[in-house]
């Protein structure tokens, strides 16, 4: 007996493809822990303790300070996200 053979129709191709990729662009992203949003370059970034890295926005909703303050890079300059040290005031 022949086997049929499952394929694919051109839509769903282009489909799978573009939630393939889709998928590995955001895997390597940042993005605040409390809206997911993913932060603009120049953006900064809030860190409130090891793991918990909040955008501007949604900073005024934490009572703590942030432990750091983190500035978005383009990914053209290795890492996304720049950690800058305060200054002793």
């Amino acid at each position: 007996m022949a086997r049929t053979l499952k394929t694919l129709s051109e839509p769903d191709l282009e489909l799978a493809l573009l939630r393939k990729s889709v998928g590995s662009l955001t895997a390597g992203r940042h993005s605040c822990a409390d809206c997911g949003r993913t932060p603009l370059v120049g953006e900064r970034m809030y860190r409130f303790g090891r793991s918990s890295t909040v955008c501007a926005l949604c900073t005024p909703l934490r009572r703590a300070e942030p432990d750091a303050v983190e500035l978005v890079r383009h990914f053209e300059r290795g890492h996304t996200v720049r950690r800058i040290i305060p200054q002793a005031a």
